[in-house]
């Protein structure tokens, strides 16, 4: 083969490529439909984090969220401005924690509807193309399929854990 042709079966055929483009597409549909609440899906899903876990350090946010350190820096920056969340000691001194002030909590409520419908829109999306609704579904399940989500005990043991000293915001 000669190195167009490979070149073009790599864009017909590649999933990295196919996943980042619907990831761009997903993301935008999120972001479209947030935009009256002022947030975008990548804060919705910090904060989502954060709450649902009352406090976290921020090495911990980036791993749960497969997120740089630079990003989640820039993201809890944002968001704090906005006052969204606020930034505490840690532990001991070299460490800090995350934690949602009663704005960034109330966003959270304000913005349930627009994620739950955004959520079933883009299921029955899925459903219309073909797949039924357990594959539509599974697409939920992906990372975990491919080895990309901690085993739920292991998860749980993370939240739990007070081994994570080390942090980028010492």
């Amino acid at each position: 083969m000669t190195p167009k042709q490979i070149a073009q079966q790599m864009t017909q055929s590649c999933i990295a490529r196919r996943l980042r483009q619907i990831n761009r597409q997903v993301t935008r549909l999120y972001d479209d439909a947030l935009r009256s609440h002022g947030v975008t899906i990548n804060q919705l899903n910090v904060l989502a984090v954060i709450v649902s876990q009352g406090q976290i350090q921020p090495g911990q946010l980036g791993r749960l969220l497969g997120m740089e350190k630079s990003t989640v820096s820039r993201t809890v920056e944002r968001m704090v401005k906005r006052g969204w969340l606020e930034v505490g000691p840690g532990k001991d001194g070299r460490t800090q924690r995350l934690q949602a002030t009663p704005a960034g909590r109330q966003l959270i409520a304000q913005t349930a509807q627009t994620w739950d419908t955004l959520q079933a829109t883009v299921l029955a999306s899925l459903t219309q193309t073909g797949l039924t609704d357990s594959a539509a579904s599974g697409v939920l399940e992906l990372p975990g399929l491919i080895g990309l989500d901690p085993p739920p005990d292991e998860e749980a043991a993370f939240y739990d854990s007070d081994r994570f000293a080390e942090d980028f915001y010492a």
